[in-house]
């Protein structure tokens, strides 16, 4: 039972690339279909939990939408692996863990301004300068992501202090 516990804890940041794969494959979605509502509902529900890291990655020269997608994707699947294989790979699992924490605190503290468009007024204010701390914004979304991604950082501490103490 506790082997299933901490399998489904380090999931977190898996679920996390998965939503945002999801965010950035809405955005494709949003062009071809202006008039859905629900894919207005779909971007908009996942916009304040991804917006700024998505957006950073996008500013990145050479990376397109299609690119990101199938970057977040293979990180969830490669987050899969880890997950069920936590002993084999406990430094890439750490990483892992904690590229996603930093990418869904990152959006804890600046999701105040939601904006839909990839124009360059969308773009992250972190770029420009502008290191204002901007209130919290409650989404349910993001506040489970964010502990469940923490919970999976949790997890790869304790391994590798396991590993440390045993050695």
């Amino acid at each position: 039972m506790r082997i299933a516990v901490f399998t489904l804890m380090r999931l977190g940041p898996s679920l996390a690339y998965a939503i945002a794969s999801i965010f950035v494959l809405s955005m494709p979605l949003l062009e071809s279909h202006p008039s859905s509502a629900s894919a207005w509902w779909l971007h908009m529900t996942i916009l304040p939990v991804m917006r700024e890291p998505i957006y950073l990655l996008l500013a990145v020269p050479g990376v397109g939408i299609w690119s990101a997608a199938v970057l977040l994707m293979l990180a969830s699947i490669f987050g899969i692996r880890v997950a069920l294989e936590p002993q084999r790979h406990h430094r890439s699992g750490f990483i892992h863990a904690h590229i996603a924490l930093i990418a869904t605190g990152l959006t804890m503290g600046r999701a105040a301004v939601a904006q839909a468009g990839l124009s360059d007024f969308a773009l992250p204010q972190l770029q420009r300068g502008d290191w204002s701390f901007l209130p919290l914004t409650y989404s349910p979304l993001g506040m489970f992501l964010f502990i469940s991604v923490f919970l999976a950082c949790l997890c790869c501490h304790l391994t590798i202090i396991r590993r440390a103490i045993s050695a």
